[in-house]
């Protein structure tokens, strides 16, 4: 009988291997979906401390928001020191600040939605850089008589530009530790702004989840800075404050709305940048730092993963020269 031709085995295979990987998906979408769902249920267990009930001095921002200042013993000139984007606030300038001279008085910010700071978790421009910066000016015009050194890494780097663009009158010198005014959002920013999964991303990576070590501390296991214990347990109890997930999110997900790095160019006060050679920030962004500001501009090179951690001596140094 001809005509009459079994069907080609490839074609069979090819279907089955289909089938197959379809399986593996919506396997892969349910776990997913599991595990969101079980770490969304364990953030609003954890996440569950008050700034009032943490009886904490704070201080009423304009927006009705309270942030939390650490002013240390010291001289005249005022330092104010900025953290980075972390959950944990300004509790990681311990070694800059123990190593400061004598004639300058550090003054720890945590920026609002960070460390012990009141959570902001609705969207809007209290996350922008320039409404942060406006905070910090009025601190500064509340509290001292001179104008101050701003030291800033990462985000705080960007906040003491911004201020010393729209304060110049408050602003004797600029400190920038591993600043990227240029830098790409990371794959882990991008899918924190995933619907319905984004939420347990942000808690998992940023803020108390088991893999936030892993952003805090990067390089602990190639030689660079190790968290202490107290330093764990400070950023753990920042990381339970109610809402920290959800102001992280909200973070993420409002523009940035600053007019930092287009006027750079305005900085017109002595600024030191310091760079973290084996760090996350490219040496052509510092290039490009270096030749937008129009006044004085110095960089010192550390060899580190993260100099106000690793070197805070270079910190110090850098403050001298912006301030002698």
């Amino acid at each position: 009988m001809t005509g009459l031709r079994e069907p080609p085995k490839q074609e069979r295979t090819s279907r089955i291997l289909g089938r197959f990987l379809v399986l593996i998906v919506l396997l892969l979408a349910v776990a997913t979906a599991i595990w969101a769902a079980t770490t969304k249920t364990l953030l609003r267990a954890t996440e569950n401390v008050s700034i009032e009930s943490l009886e904490i001095e704070t201080r009423e921002t304009r927006g009705g928001a309270t942030i939390n200042i650490v002013v240390e013993p010291g001289g005249a000139v005022p330092v104010v020191l900025l953290h980075g984007y972390d959950i944990s606030g300004g509790i990681l300038w311990d070694p800059v600040v123990s190593r400061l001279d004598e004639q300058y008085q550090a003054v720890r910010i945590d920026l609002p939605g960070f460390g012990l700071s009141d959570r902001l978790p609705g969207r809007g421009p209290g996350h922008t850089v320039a409404s942060m910066a406006e905070v910090v000016a009025a601190v500064m015009k509340t509290d001292f008589d001179a104008p101050a050194v701003l030291v800033g890494v990462g985000l705080g780097g960007e906040v003491a530009a911004e201020l010393a663009v729209i304060k110049p009158d408050l602003v004797r010198g600029l400190v920038l530790v591993d600043v990227d005014f240029f830098e790409a959002r990371s794959w882990i920013e991008i899918a924190e702004r995933l619907p319905w999964i984004g939420e347990a991303i942000t808690y998992t990576f940023e803020v108390g989840g088991r893999l936030s070590g892993s952003q805090w501390a990067p390089w602990c296991d190639l030689g660079g800075w190790c968290p202490t214990r107290s330093q764990a347990d400070a950023r753990k109890l920042a990381a339970s404050v109610a809402d920290s997930t959800d102001s992280m999110q909200a973070f993420l997900r409002t523009r940035p709305a600053s007019l930092v790095p287009s006027d750079l160019g305005q900085i017109e006060i002595p600024v030191v940048y310091v760079w973290s050679s084996k760090g996350d920030v490219p040496e052509d962004s510092v290039e490009s730092v270096a030749s937008a500001v129009s006044g004085e501009f110095e960089v010192t090179t550390v060899d580190s993963y993260q100099a106000h951690l690793e070197n805070p001596q270079a910190v110090a140094a850098a403050v001298a020269k912006v301030a002698p």
